[in-house]
């Protein structure tokens, strides 16, 4: 994405979009519709000839994709009520460091510890 990134700053230079801080997903879908001027190369076959000549580290990335079929079988659903218990049992948490901030020098450490 950073080379993405890095490339349409280069081609808008000079421009108000020549110094993007990030770009939209649907810009992707660029990359394989604009061509070079002989029409025979288009700019996601750039990207790759130069990512596999400069970071072709970075082509190997489907070892880090591994977790992502598993995570696709979580429903939003049940993603949502862990969310809740989650925000319900951190609300539990600031209410007992209230109902403790004069419990004495204990509970001062734990606080300055725990909230800054």
């Amino acid at each position: 994405m950073r080379a993405v990134l890095s490339l349409g700053n280069a081609l808008n230079q000079g421009t108000a979009r020549g110094s993007a801080v990030g770009f939209r997903l649907d810009s992707l879908l660029k990359l394989t519709e604009t061509r070079a001027r002989n029409n025979k190369m288009t700019l996601m076959h750039y990207l790759c000839k130069i990512i596999a000549e400069k970071l072709p580290e970075v082509l190997d990335f489907s070892e880090a994709l591994t977790s992502l079929e598993p995570a696709t079988k979580i429903q939003l659903k049940y993603l949502a009520e862990e969310m809740q218990a989650v925000n319900k049992g951190l609300e539990k948490i600031l209410q007992e460091l209230s109902m403790s901030e004069n419990d004495g020098p204990v509970s001062e450490e734990f606080h300055k510890v725990y909230l800054c």
